[in-house]
């Protein structure tokens, strides 16, 4: 197969150390919000000169792939180009002309012209990339992201997972093939690479993911070499058991944090040696630098690198960004989830526990999302047990118990749209256990204090 993947050329617009290129290192990245997005770069630019618009030409930056009937890549070059795009296509449209190709769209005047042309083959192309990346077994969570539609307004019509296709995958397969074959065309070159980096997790981390699935039942041996597939065998292990989204989540929390840095370390998650972020220089700063690179060792013209470039320090700033943007970004998802459940305050909602420490524990409204707290000294009159191993609050005398990943019915009690926190309460009238049991007492919980702290907060071991 031969395979063109094409980026616009933020290289040739934006140039070392002018007041635009000072300003877009300052933002590192851009930032996506539900009701608006905070650009790296001017609009003029992200929205129109290097946004890839149907029928217009466009400077690009293209990637020249050739792959295998295996789905490796057998070469590559990078090339300055103009290019002019026959169509955009929506992820559900080009999914939907895949599926059905004589039905898809009618209306549409691409459907017929470029189903056999251009997404049939791109499809037959992505089947065989798709095969060597099973192959090679990366990481493999499937957690659902949560998405804000709003109205005219600016009102939350709803917050629901989004809609994972194949038409998603095979964009992601065909641009992961463009990031490595960037990383390996600089190294060829002798070039500075600013590279993704994922390294494996920590010794400390693994541990405390052994203690936790054994509460489960699932056996975690640490004297292994650990690999991607080491982690979905897990997942295979557990198959369709309801706990499955909770060893998920504690499988990421055991991965660190990705970074970019001139230094090679491997991206663990994607099981490749060598990886470096080609195709989104509009909204991220690592990007623009890898293709400044290109543009230098393959000689394409003016908009390279700069001679004194530090990508060791600029790697440091951009990780450093990017952890900022993301914080923003979840948080700005949690307060609109709180502004959208505060009109369910005082509802009973199917939660799930998605965290214990020795104070209560954090809870998650099904299909919806937003964590809030369940405090300890609301659970009832008696002491609870903090077992840090099994993660889960056990009731000294009744037993009962509060363990991650549990189902259980809330009542909401607070949604602050300001802080995006939840606080939840059990249902009136009992103390419910997560096995749907009462504790038998109808009075409301009762907080003892001693020494100015509520007496039912106990740790493992005795200790507050």
């Amino acid at each position: 197969w031969k395979a063109i993947v094409a980026i616009a050329d933020v290289s040739f617009y934006v140039r070392p150390d002018t007041a635009i290129d000072r300003e877009a290192r300052r933002r590192g990245n851009s930032v996506y919000f539900p009701d608006r997005v905070v650009p790296m770069l001017p609009e003029v630019l992200s929205a129109d000169v290097c946004s890839l618009k149907a029928g217009e030409d466009r400077a690009a930056l293209a990637c020249h792939l050739q792959v295998t009937k295996a789905g490796a890549l057998a070469s590559w070059r990078f090339t300055r180009a103009t290019v002019r795009l026959a169509a955009n296509i929506a992820y559900e449209d080009a999914q939907a002309a895949i599926d059905a190709p004589t039905a898809a769209n009618p209306g549409r005047r691409w459907d017929a012209a470029l189903i056999e042309t251009a997404l049939a083959p791109l499809w037959d192309c992505w089947r065989a990339l798709a095969a060597a990346r099973d192959k090679r077994e990366p990481l493999a969570l499937d957690l659902p992201e949560r998405r804000v539609q709003l109205d005219e307004k600016g009102r939350i019509m709803s917050v629901a997972p989004r809609e994972r296709l194949d038409a998603h995958r095979l964009i992601e397969d065909y641009m992961i093939a463009a990031n490595v074959a960037a990383a390996k065309a600089l190294e060829a070159k002798k070039a500075p690479v600013m590279y993704r980096v994922h390294e494996p997790p920590a010794r400390e981390k693994l541990m405390a993911l052994k203690d936790y699935l054994a509460t489960f039942g699932v056996p975690f041996a640490l004297g292994q070499v650990i690999r991607p597939a080491t982690f979905n065998h897990i997942l295979e292990r557990v198959g369709d058991a309801e706990f499955r989204p909770e060893i998920m989540e504690q499988v990421l929390r055991t991965q660190t944090q990705a970074y970019y840095a001139p230094a090679n370390h491997g991206h663990f998650g994607l099981s490749l040696g060598s990886y470096a972020h080609f195709t989104s220089p509009i909204r991220r700063y690592a990007d623009l630098m890898v293709h400044r690179a290109l543009v230098s060792a393959y000689a394409l013209g003016p908009g390279g690198l700069k001679g004194d470039e530090d990508f060791e320090r600029a790697g440091e700033t951009i990780s450093a960004l990017e952890r900022r943007a993301m914080e923003a970004e979840r948080d700005t998802i949690d307060r609109y989830v709180a502004a959208f459940l505060s009109e369910r305050v005082g509802e009973l909602v199917e939660a799930r526990i998605t965290g214990v420490a020795s104070f209560g524990f954090f809870a998650t409204v099904e299909g919806v999302g937003g964590d809030g707290l369940m405090p300890v000294r609301d659970l009832g009159s008696e002491y609870f047990r903090y077992d840090e191993g099994a993660r889960q609050l056990i009731g000294e005398h009744s037993g009962d118990r509060y363990a991650q990943g549990q189902r259980i019915a809330l009542r909401l009690a607070e949604a602050n749209p300001v802080s995006g926190a939840l606080r939840f309460e059990l249902p009136e009238g009992r103390y419910a256990s997560p096995t749907g049991r009462q504790n038998g007492s109808s009075r409301p919980p009762r907080v003892l204090k001693r020494r100015g702290r509520p007496a039912n907060i106990r740790h493992q071991g005795g200790k507050r």
